[in-house]
């Protein structure tokens, strides 16, 4: 969930171990881990949006390395597994997560 709007759903081993959305990816990329160890941990960049001024279109673009034009309207959320769906123009396949 990002600025109260459902962005990934799934099971709970295919969000964790094939995120698509690039907040899903960036949430799991900032966890801690032993393999990390003695390093930064890496954050999202930007702040959340306003929740009382809502930007139009998609509420992470602003923070997106994959934001593009059609991120200024706001994306459906689609089946790209069976049983998983995600609120992106531009999924990620996203790479298995250890």
């Amino acid at each position: 969930m990002y600025a109260g709007r459902i962005v990934e759903q799934g099971s709970v081993a295919d969000v964790l171990d094939r995120p698509q959305h690039p907040y899903t990816q960036g949430l799991i990329d900032s966890l801690p881990s032993r393999n990390k160890r003695g390093q930064r941990l890496r954050q999202i960049p930007g702040m959340a949006p306003d929740l009382l001024s809502m930007p139009a279109g998609c509420a992470f673009a602003a923070r997106c390395a994959k934001a593009a034009p059609a991120c200024a309207q706001d994306p459906e959320p689609r089946e790209i597994l069976p049983g998983h769906t995600v609120r992106c123009f531009y999924p990620g396949a996203g790479a298995d997560v250890q």
